[in-house]
């Protein structure tokens, strides 16, 4: 059996923890540069708030106002640190977890003994979550992982959990519509309409297994396959990165070529850390900057890389590069609205080969060792190359309702008061 373990949500409930007194508001959660309402509480989805996905934040501010609801920023250190806590919950009781998203999880419970009653330990998943971060989840448990989405769906609507066997499959699949299938897309959905199933029961009733591949190829006879309790979507282990990228949308349009080149040295700063993390070197570099598209302006987009005869994971040479880069894509005059860099042709470093006429072979990893060592210990940009800028920023982005770092900042930490 399969359990999907889904946060209810997400970055709704994050911001309520340390803020029980808006639980029984409407919550909402804006995109980079407080552009677009991406996430609402249960109470704002039913006062219509997010009835299309990525809703403008201005056009809904007034009504949002009129509603008492609270407006926050995205405020991805924190989380990040509960998605971690989330992850290591299920993983401390379920040692075959997939990671699927920051806050939802398959747990492969084949390797789980003595569980005599399924929804009795989906209970105790949901428990356990709350207990290690506060945050409450559904449970959905089936024989595959398909059927485990649609029970994970189905479990908000009652206590949390639901589990899917030959008891009640043909009930729970009989009302439930095609479009909510996990990988069924919409022209999937109109071709399956033309030949008269409408729901996923009639799906998984289909027979012709070939007629099925010819109109959604070989992934929809595995959602087909999944639906009959064939398991035929692997559990997938966590894999080093074969591409890094870091990219933002500025807060305002940048018309310096210096306050651009800041801007890279961080994208590459936060790269750099994850390519060492994996212990892997990177032998290419991209880097974009573009204009603002919904502007009518004059528009510009470039772009271009360069690459290392040996591999690198030092955050001074990859940001000297990309400086580079720069140095040949910048165009003055224009109003730029978001840049980033991507590192590729990434490989482990102890398969990294060295280019004979270089006279460094070590690849400054010692100083990137003890900036990682301390950056770790300390808070992510405690250190840091001097090419990233200092004090105000121009080119960060907007955040107007961002939310303290209760749990990653000694600062912020939440204060108790008793009186």
């Amino acid at each position: 059996m399969i359990a999907l373990v889904d946060v209810n949500s997400c970055y709704a409930s994050v911001e309520s923890v340390f803020r029980p007194e808006i639980v029984k508001r409407p919550i909402v959660v804006l995109s980079n540069n407080d552009g677009a309402i991406i996430a609402a509480n249960r109470i704002a989805k039913n006062l219509g708030f997010m009835a299309t996905m990525c809703e403008p934040y201005f056009k809904v501010a007034k009504q949002l106002e009129q509603a008492n609801a609270v407006v926050f920023s995205s405020n991805y250190v924190l989380i990040h640190d509960f998605s971690r806590r989330f992850h290591h919950t299920l993983f401390n009781i379920v040692p075959r977890t997939e990671t699927y998203s920051v806050d939802e999880a398959f747990c492969d419970l084949s390797g789980i003994g003595n569980i005599h009653n399924f929804a009795d330990f989906g209970r105790f998943l949901k428990k356990e979550v709350w207990i290690n971060s506060c945050l409450p989840c559904g449970v959905g448990i089936a024989p595959t992982k398909v059927l485990a989405k649609i029970a994970n769906k189905l479990s908000k609507k009652s206590d949390g959990v639901l589990v899917i066997d030959d008891s009640n499959i043909k009930e729970v699949l009989m009302n439930y519509p095609l479009r909510d299938i996990w990988g069924i897309g919409s022209s999937s959905v109109r071709k399956l309409n033309l030949m008269g199933i409408k729901t996923a029961w009639e799906f998984r009733q289909y027979e012709n297994k070939d007629q099925i591949q010819k109109l959604l190829t070989k992934v929809g006879v595995k959602i087909w396959q999944e639906l009959r309790g064939n398991p035929c979507i692997e559990m997938l282990e966590v894999e080093d990165k074969d591409m890094i990228g870091n990219s933002r949308s500025y807060g305002s349009d940048i018309y310096t070529k210096r306050e651009i080149a800041e801007s890279l040295a961080e994208f590459v700063t936060n790269a750099s850390m994850t390519l060492r993390k994996q212990n892997s070197v990177c032998y290419h570099i991209s880097v974009f900057i573009h204009t603002n598209p919904f502007k009518e302006i004059p528009q510009y987009y470039g772009s271009g890389f360069t690459t290392f005869l040996s591999g690198t994971a030092d955050q001074i040479s990859l940001i000297r590069a990309a400086h580079k880069v720069l140095d040949d894509i910048y165009r003055p005059g224009y109003g730029y609205k978001k840049g980033g860099i991507l590192l590729s042709d990434i490989r482990p470093r102890n398969e990294s080969q060295v280019d004979l006429f270089s006279n460094n072979f070590e690849d400054n990893e010692k100083l990137n060792s003890v900036l990682d060592s301390i950056n770790g210990r300390w808070g992510k940009h405690t250190i840091r190359s001097a090419a990233c800028g200092y004090g105000k920023k121009e080119w960060t982005r907007r955040a107007d309702f961002y939310s303290r770092d209760y749990t990653t900042n000694w600062k912020e930490l939440p204060l108790l008061k008793i009186s």
